[in-house]
């Protein structure tokens, strides 16, 4: 089998050629099924626990506590009475039932106070983080949907390239064995259409793989990106760069979630040093005892027996204090290990600052650029286009050579791949910039979903 046919059987038989999706579609099955997105979301819901059980501490403990069973005891020893020691033997055969209600209350407990205070910044942090996971996921998804497209661009242009040297090649051919033209414009017509056959195996083989990235994402493989790649971008005016520094500093999740790390761990410090203040805690307390059988008594020569109940009550009001006067070094190592963790969230705060700073920056003069760029992009294409219309009539009429016929399509092809480099460059820039300012969201997804479906439309109309 030959390899163009090879690899046209192995892209027919993917199932995620079966199912082509829209990028809206994509996007969903992403969310449901992204095993780095699920994580997040788990790690969401036991992070937002920190918070109660920290509270828990501080509200009041009521606990209750019962017993009852029989009770055997027996005592044998000697006494001083009087003059001297009596033997004394004792025995009890008795059922006893006890209960007793505790209700206990902080009332001031500073390191657990600041652990409360800590948890509420570790819950906020743990949402931002779960943000700039949903973020990602979208500009990965966008990214990976619109690699498919222009991966299949790509090799669409390859193809109509190759029926192109193809052309070129067997015309040539067929002049050479007419005496029409020299051997050497055969020979390198037939160079153009075997090289170009290479470069359509290479493009499939990136189709493949850009499939495979979007089936892993979306967690099956029956799924594609439907639509084609939009050659007509209608870029929005991005604004001033200090409107989206602003955006960013408030509103990226990632910046965020390291802002709020470094209050945790702030608090956390004053924690740890908590544990050298006392602590003072209110409580009350019921109890009931009860118990009934029957009891000896063996003194002074005489038995005595008789019932051995009683019965017991008692309520207790008691404020108590403590105060960890020393720990043998405990504190202060738990301190300075809690100053250590904080200074370093700082410094992440910091450095996830800059990286920000940095990134929309460097997207912002990019998405500005974009558009000059994806203006030439499209003007290089449509001229090659032209130059190779008119370069096969030269060829034809005999004006020009075989040769300047086979350099004017390359010139095209590279101008074709050109404009869709063009095309995922403006779109990576920006959801970058949208990502980088905490607005890469699900409507992003369905902006871009609908401009793909727009310019699928226009095509086909075309």
């Amino acid at each position: 089998m030959r390899p163009l046919v090879l690899i046209a059987v192995m892209l027919a038989s993917l199932p995620g050629v079966a199912r082509a999706s829209s990028l809206w579609q994509v996007w969903q099955a992403a969310r449901a099924n992204d095993p780095a997105f699920v994580a997040a979301s788990a790690r969401l819901r036991a992070a937002a626990t920190a918070s109660p059980s920290a509270l828990a501490v501080l509200l009041p403990h009521f606990v209750v506590a019962a017993g009852a069973g029989p009770q055997n005891q027996s005592f044998s020893g000697a006494d001083f009475y009087g003059s001297g020691f009596e033997p004394i033997a004792e025995t009890q055969h008795l059922n006893t039932s006890t209960w007793q209600a505790t209700l206990t209350q902080t009332l001031f407990d500073w390191s657990q106070i600041k652990s409360f205070q800590a948890a509420g910044f570790s819950v906020q942090a743990a949402a931002a983080t779960y943000q700039a996971t949903l973020e990602h996921l979208v500009a990965t998804v966008i990214g990976d949907d619109v690699a498919v497209l222009a991966a299949r661009s790509d090799l669409t242009a390859l193809r109509q390239a190759a029926r192109g040297f193809g052309a070129q090649y067997h015309d040539a051919e067929a002049r050479y064995r007419a005496g029409l033209s020299g051997v050497i414009g055969a020979d390198e017509a037939r160079a153009a259409d075997q090289s170009i056959k290479a470069q359509v195996i290479e493009a499939q083989a990136k189709l493949i793989a850009a499939r495979e990235n979007l089936a892993a994402i979306t967690g099956t493989a029956g799924i594609a990106a439907a639509g084609d790649l939009p050659t007509v971008l209608h870029l929005p005016a991005p604004g001033s760069v200090g409107a989206w520094l602003n955006r960013a500093r408030s509103g990226n999740p990632t910046l965020a979630a390291s802002r709020l790390t470094a209050r945790d761990d702030a608090e956390l410090v004053a924690a740890a040093r908590g544990s050298d203040l006392p602590d003072i805690s209110l409580q009350l307390q019921h109890t009931q005892a009860a118990q009934a059988g029957t009891a000896g008594y063996a003194f002074f020569g005489q038995d005595l027996n008789g019932p051995g109940y009683s019965a017991q009550q008692g309520n207790s009001v008691t404020v108590q204090l403590n105060w960890n006067v020393f720990s043998g070094g405990a504190t202060r190592a738990a301190t300075d290990r809690a100053r250590a963790i904080r200074d370093e969230a700082l410094a992440n705060a910091a450095t996830a600052r800059l990286t920000v700073i940095r990134t929309v920056r460097t997207d912002y003069f990019a998405v500005m650029l974009d558009r000059a760029r994806l203006k030439a992009a499209r003007s290089a294409a449509r001229v090659a286009a032209r130059a190779v219309r008119a370069a096969g009539d030269g060829v034809r009429a005999g004006l020009i050579s075989e040769s300047d016929l086979i350099a004017d399509r390359q010139q095209l092809l590279s101008a074709q791949l050109a404009l869709h480099r063009a095309i995922v460059a403006a779109i990576t820039h920006e959801v970058g910039l949208a990502e980088a300012a905490g607005s890469a969201t699900p409507l992003l997804v369905r902006q871009i979903s609908t401009t793909i479906i727009r310019s699928s439309g226009s095509h086909e109309h075309g």
